[in-house]
């Protein structure tokens, strides 16, 4: 993204803080200013302190913010993904943790007892995929070795 760019996004970020100020004069300044220019975090910035609709907030933001691109929205919700998933990973983590140090014989036991199920899946699996050797093929197997 060149200078010019940078400048320009800055300056349109900062036309919706003074249009958000204008039209709610008891937001605190710095505080918005601390806001990274998205529209989503601003809008939930905005509807935390105003007695206003959704629709309102959303309206005033959106006249006076640049407009994305579809990488920039797409990048934006790859990014939220990650990052819930990253969240979801990590308790999932914490709690098994959790279950491994209130239990851990029973952890071991049935640790076991499913790596002995999931072996004997996986050797019936790849025992049936195996084409069974016809009568004809044995038979020549051992007239010619």
């Amino acid at each position: 993204m060149s200078i010019e760019t940078k400048n320009s996004e800055a300056s349109a970020w900062d036309r919706v803080r003074e249009a958000i100020t204008s039209k709610w004069p008891h937001i605190n300044q710095s505080e918005l200013q601390n806001c990274k220019g998205d529209v989503c975090e601003l809008v939930k910035f905005v509807k935390g302190r105003v007695d206003a609709s959704d629709d309102e907030v959303e309206s005033v933001i959106g006249e006076f913010a640049p407009q994305e691109s579809i990488v920039d929205r797409v990048t934006n919700a790859a990014s939220e993904t990650v990052h819930q998933v990253g969240e979801s990973a990590r308790f999932a983590y914490m709690r098994a943790d959790e279950c491994i140090s209130n239990r851990p014989t029973e952890s071991v036991v049935t640790s076991f007892v499913v790596g002995i199920i999931l072996g004997a899946t996986v050797t019936a699996l790849w025992s049936a995929s195996r084409p069974e050797p016809t009568a004809w093929d044995r038979i020549r197997h051992r007239s010619w070795n």
